[in-house]
């Protein structure tokens, strides 16, 4: 790679398991980093894998066969896109599918990071992105952060609503632009889910959430979980859906469970974000039922053009494999509780 520009596709899989996000990013070689994003598509989950994901969620035991599964989808998209195209791709980032990240016990697990995809694909790749800052005490999330402070740096906060919602706290005082960054609550793990005993893979502009009634007792436990009260940093992951959140809720119907959800989300992220004029981005921005909640929560929200919306993380992790493969810092451990700046990543060469 000589040249003043480097060709980065950024992939990522979201907790949602809704697609993959895939973005082709152009990064120069100068102290600023300027950046334009060329090209950008999300491709659908297939069922098959989808389900085989899901089941790893219950039985760990088949992560391995998993991981391969999905490294196949992960070269057949970097084929794809090749073909796709019309430029050169010179590295690829590619974060892989969470199946269980629990940083107390110092264990993360995505699929799909495996050394094959550099070799088939002909491509170098950096992957692995959370397991050395965990190693280093850290969460090993978010990560996002370092890309809201060097891409997006304008806001006073930046919030993701995919899987979980995630937020990245500004301030002009710190030399890192970041103050705080943590998981805040489940978002879109939850939605989808009461959105397929409906019949459908989402609940498309927040239809069924408005439709519902808001239970008070049920949005009180989850108000009162006790995650909440945990200072910054903290992560969430499928398991803490499963065992801390999901039995208050299964006890309503969908369309309630969906409005009560929502209002939750809303309060979790007004406690954090109230009167900040806030980046939003991730597939739940295309949620007006759970936007006028957030809004009505004293958030100030400021929505960018369609494509960064949908794109945003994807671009992130293209700068996360760029930063780790020129050997840059590209986690801010401040955020992430491991205290270091570091270069995190695995690379592998074809």
């Amino acid at each position: 790679m000589y040249n003043a520009h480097v060709n980065v596709l950024g992939l990522m899989s979201g907790t949602s398991l809704d697609g993959m996000d895939a973005a082709v990013v152009q990064f120069s070689k100068d102290p600023k980093t300027e950046w334009k994003l060329l090209y950008f598509k999300c491709l659908p989950y297939p069922a098959a894998l989808k389900k085989r994901i899901e089941a790893t969620y219950e039985n760990a035991d088949l992560s391995a066969a998993a991981s391969t599964a999905f490294a196949a989808w992960t070269i057949d998209i970097i084929r794809a896109i090749q073909n796709d195209f019309d430029g050169t791709i010179d590295l690829v980032a590619s974060h892989g599918q969470t199946i269980f990240h629990k940083p107390a016990q110092k264990r993360t697990f995505q699929a799909g990071c495996l050394p094959e995809i550099a070799t088939v694909t002909g491509l170098p790749l950096v992957t692995n992105f959370r397991v050395q800052d965990i190693l280093l005490g850290g969460q090993g999330a978010p990560l996002v952060p370092f890309g809201d402070h060097k891409l997006f740096g304008s806001y006073d906060a930046a919030l993701n609503l995919g899987g979980f919602a995630n937020c990245s706290i500004g301030t002009p005082v710190l030399s890192d632009g970041i103050s705080a960054a943590f998981d805040i609550c489940p978002l879109n793990r939850v939605l989808n889910a009461f959105a397929n005993e409906l019949g459908h893979e989402y609940d498309e502009d927040g239809l069924f959430a408005r439709q519902g009634r808001i239970n008070p007792w049920v949005l009180d436990q989850l108000n009162s979980l006790s995650f909440y009260e945990l200072p910054a940093p903290k992560s969430l992951g499928q398991e803490w859906i499963d065992k801390a959140f999901i039995e208050f809720v299964d006890i309503l119907a969908p369309k309630d469970a969906l409005a009560t959800c929502v209002q939750h989300m809303a309060d979790q992220i007004g406690i954090h974000l109230k009167g900040k004029r806030t980046l939003v981005t991730g597939g739940g921005a295309f949620n007006t039922t759970l936007l006028q909640a957030i809004e009505e929560s004293g958030v100030d929200i400021v929505l960018p053009e369609k494509t960064i919306i949908e794109a945003k993380e994807a671009i992130v992790f293209a700068l996360l494999g760029y930063e780790r493969f020129m050997g840059n810092a590209n986690v801010i451990g401040a955020t992430t509780g491991s205290g270091i700046w570091h270069s995190s990543g695995t690379v592998f060469h074809p």
